[in-house]
């Protein structure tokens, strides 16, 4: 019997995601032996993280060698372009994609916030919203893990932090998160909150092991907002905001592009057929770009 090995980064939420993905598979292919390796990339020994793709590479490499058969990934760090010989074949039901506002002392919504507070964000996303909600804020780079990013929240003085919620839930951390913030403030990033398995084209078992956890209304998301990324020709460190929702059967997907300093913001909607999500995503891009969206882009590459 063939043993499946499944590769992740070895950080503690990643492989907090790898072992529920393993015990999901279990539950649906009990006669099959899974192992988990881990794998440090460049982004786990301090790469600039302002260089693409520094979380997956040396995934999509062992996956190519062969020494794993499945790698997961968090889906908000691919690139919208699949490398080739490789293919994600199952993206599981996704965790609340939104921010969350962790505060200090008294500060526990982001309404409390005193002028000029200090929010800690290392998401140049975030901070464009931050500035376009409130001009006034300092906003200061944050880095490191979930674990690190709480203990700078008072090493460093800061008023409150930024956080998506899917990994303090993945976490168990609920009991931390102040607030939920709504999406009309801070749109999330593409694909955020969800999962990505992928697999060797080719490799059957392998694909139909990670297809049993799809979910086809979560794919069909962040289809349409990785369409509307890779419709803007941005990668995943640009100021992009995107949110997909499923309602009465039709897609909904909300977008915008910032420009650094968030006083330009350009954002649209656009609704169909889930079945056309990626077409959505590319449709709604085209909009943007021809509203304004191609200078705030450049601008910001400049930058």
């Amino acid at each position: 019997m063939r043993v499946i090995v499944v590769g992740t980064r070895g950080s503690l939420l990643a492989l907090t995601q790898t072992r529920w993905a393993v015990e999901r598979l279990k539950e649906n292919w009990p006669e099959t032996e899974f192992k988990i390796k881990t794998i440090q990339t460049k982004g786990d020994r301090g790469a600039d993280p302002r260089e693409q793709n520094i979380f997956v590479g040396e995934l999509e490499e062992a996956l190519r060698r062969g020494e794993i058969d499945i790698a997961v990934h968090s889906l908000k760090d691919l690139p919208t372009t699949q490398p080739e010989g490789l293919v994600i074949a199952g993206v599981p039901r996704r965790v609340d994609p939104r921010d969350v506002f962790i505060g200090r002392n008294s500060v526990a919504r982001m309404a409390d916030l005193p002028k000029g507070a200090r929010i800690g964000t290392s998401s140049v996303r975030r901070r464009a919203q931050l500035l376009a909600w409130r001009d006034d804020l300092e906003v200061v780079p944050l880095r490191g893990n979930i674990d690190t990013r709480l203990k700078k929240l008072v090493s460093e003085d800061l008023d409150g932090i930024i956080l998506a919620a899917a990994g303090l839930l993945r976490l168990e951390m609920r009991n931390r998160i102040g607030e939920f913030v709504d999406p009309e403030v801070l749109l999330p990033a593409p694909g955020q909150g969800a999962l990505a398995l992928e697999v060797r084209e080719g490799d059957d078992m392998a694909d139909e092991l990670a297809y049993s956890l799809n979910h086809g209304p979560t794919r069909a998301r962040v289809l349409a907002e990785r369409g509307f990324l890779h419709g803007l020709g941005a990668g995943c460190l640009a100021p992009v905001g995107a949110l997909a929702q499923i309602e009465d059967d039709v897609l909904v997907l909300d977008a915008g592009v910032l420009s650094l300093d968030g006083k330009t913001l350009i954002r649209g909607e656009i609704e169909g057929d889930p079945e056309e999500a990626w077409e959505l995503g590319l449709e709604l891009a085209r909009d943007v770009l021809e509203a304004g969206g191609r200078e705030v882009l450049a601008e910001a590459a400049g930058n």
